[in-house]
């Protein structure tokens, strides 16, 4: 008897059920695939996120400084201003979830910029600068 048809024949009675290295390594290449698809997804989202965090902060920044400006007879001319209570007056700005206001610009002089970023540094920035002659403040946000 032949060895190599005896192996040919072994392997049909145990009925050949694994995979192929070629086989595996498609599967492979395969979810390699729709995990970089799933990953560029969720960054779209993330920016798109932070797009609406920024716009939502900005027209409540502007709506702020009103009430502000109805409580005090003049607009604020920092970000903390608005975002601190007075006695018997609730603070017309609330920062959202997650946002400080960066120290180093608050102690800016006058006119200088105020700014609120998102602690991770990398969603948006909400920049206030007071207006002149006291007018109305303007707002920026750059997600």
């Amino acid at each position: 008897m032949n060895n190599n048809h005896h192996a040919g024949d072994h392997r049909k009675q145990r009925g050949d059920k694994g995979f192929t290295l070629i086989e595996i390594l498609i599967a492979i290449v395969l979810v390699g695939i729709l995990s970089a698809v799933a990953v560029v997804g969720i960054s779209n989202l993330t920016s798109k996120g932070a797009k609406s965090a920024c716009s939502a902060s900005l027209d409540a920044a502007k709506a702020a400084s009103v009430v502000y400006f109805t409580s005090n007879g003049a607009y604020p001319t920092t970000l903390t201003q608005m975002t601190t209570a007075q006695p018997n007056v609730p603070a017309p700005f609330s920062l959202p979830s997650g946002v400080t206001i960066n120290a180093a610009a608050v102690g800016a002089p006058y006119p200088a910029a105020a700014n609120m970023q998102a602690k991770s540094g990398t969603s948006w920035y909400l920049t206030m600068t007071a207006g002149a002659g006291g007018a109305a403040p303007t707002f920026v946000c750059q997600p």
